[in-house]
């Protein structure tokens, strides 16, 4: 091998060692911002002395809610996602764990359990969620985010329907305040939980 094809040969090895770096960092970063993980939380209360009821709590969802992506319907009905941004979880695990953990920090039930099915005598409250998403105008804006679900309550041998919704205005264009606005929707939905329990179970 003559001395011209060994310079030949690492040329190319020089001129191809970039081109290889830069396909590698093609392949390791997308260039997409790194995805944001939100978190809900259960509603701060207290008071009771847990002597009610156990209670056993089912969510779910309608289709097309059962994601980790945060949701936004546009004026067209089209479901949109924020970018890059999710729960925690699947939405109607979320919403059973953070909706459970308010009702246990209430202290009005002996138990709460994620279950379809009452224990014993217990109570059992049904819910489907039908709305959990921001609204946005013909630009593209979060004006408000919507909640709701929709169920049954069962106590004491008989059925009561119910029916929860929120609408909470959003106070600014960034994806922060349309998590507060969902943690504020969340909050009123299990707030007219509580009191559709305490309407028609206590005491029946």
């Amino acid at each position: 091998m003559t001395p011209e094809t060994n310079r030949t040969r690492l040329l190319f090895a020089l001129l191809l060692a970039p081109a290889l770096t830069a396909a590698c960092s093609g392949i390791l970063s997308s260039g997409e911002p790194p995805r944001q993980t939100y978190l809900l939380e259960p509603l701060e209360s207290s008071g009771g002395d847990g002597t009610g009821a156990p209670l056993s709590l089912s969510i779910s969802s309608i289709p097309g809610l059962d994601t980790d992506r945060i949701l936004a319907l546009a004026t067209d009905k089209r479901l949109n996602h924020y970018a890059n941004a999710r729960w925690s979880d699947n939405l109607p695990d979320v919403l059973s764990s953070v909706v459970r953990r308010s009702l246990v920090a209430t202290g009005r039930f002996q138990s709460v359990a994620i279950s379809e099915r009452a224990v014993g005598d217990g109570w059992s409250a049904r819910l489907e969620i039908e709305q959990f998403f921001g609204r946005q105008n013909t630009d593209s804006e979060t004006t408000s985010v919507s909640a709701g679900m929709s169920g049954t309550i069962s106590c004491n041998d008989r059925d009561f329907k119910l029916s929860l919704t929120e609408s909470v205005p959003v106070s600014a264009q960034r994806l922060s305040a349309v998590v507060a606005a969902h943690q504020t929707a969340l909050d009123g939905l299990t707030r007219q939980l509580l009191d559709g329990i305490d309407r028609n179970c206590s005491g029946t």
